[in-house]
């Protein structure tokens, strides 16, 4: 994906994020899958006018999709 940062890249904002989702994961996710979609995430709003709260905003919606995917596993297992 074009724009997508790398798990290297990931700035002073997104990293509390996803070390955060990581730990309240309690292993469920690979640290680099939640780097990846913290990455993703953040991706699509570069280019929104207003940043404020949008680490709030990132958090949410990697959480969302998070759960997402728990419940789509629980639905398959």
């Amino acid at each position: 994906m074009v724009g997508v940062m790398s798990v290297v890249e990931l700035d002073s904002k997104l990293a509390p994020i996803a070390d955060s989702l990581i730990s309240r994961s309690n292993g469920a996710y690979d640290a680099n899958f939640v780097r990846d979609l913290v990455a993703q995430i953040a991706s699509e709003f570069e280019d929104v006018p207003v940043r404020d709260y949008i680490d709030v905003l990132i958090a949410k919606e990697a959480m969302d999709e998070m759960r997402r995917l728990k419940a789509l596993n629980l639905v398959t297992s």
